[in-house]
């Protein structure tokens, strides 16, 4: 595999890991919804297996982040390999800065601690707060002839 293959297959792992990021604000985001309007007022078993629910859509989208990150660790070795054979260019230069320099853990890290965050947060929401749906009541009145 070349420099740029492997610098083009990294763009494309963060392409992953933005869409995974974007995909768990839209769940976290339709869950709250749901919470406010039916899961909030529900019995204790419903807001049990919608918990279990989001939780494992979650997890999924964490594993499959993490298989990305396989890969990623494997690109950043094989762009190693080229700097060792003197075969890197300043692009590659760069990505390793990042990866050594610690920007590349720091990404991570705050994923791990955003998702457990989360987590405690949403279980909180879920079976703690007691949520007052913003409903505003509307009656239909039909029109009088005048």
């Amino acid at each position: 595999m070349t420099e740029g293959e492997v610098v083009e297959q990294l763009v494309e792992y963060m392409s992953i890991v933005l869409l995974g990021v974007s995909l768990i604000f839209t769940v976290v985001s339709a869950y709250i919804v749901a919470l406010n309007y039916f899961v909030g007022d529900a019995m204790f078993m419903a807001r049990v297996g919608a918990f279990t629910f989001v939780a494992l859509i979650l997890a999924l989208l964490m594993v499959v982040m993490l298989g990305a990150e396989q890969t990623h660790a494997g690109l950043l070795e094989r762009l190693r390999e080229l700097e060792r054979a003197g075969e890197i260019t300043a692009a590659g230069r760069a990505v390793l800065g990042n990866a050594r320099e610690g920007i590349d853990g720091l990404v991570r890290g705050l994923l791990w601690v955003g998702m457990i965050s989360l987590y405690v947060v949403l279980a909180y929401m879920t079976f703690l707060h007691r949520w007052k749906p913003d409903v505003v009541n509307v009656a239909l009145l039909s029109k009088k002839a005048p």
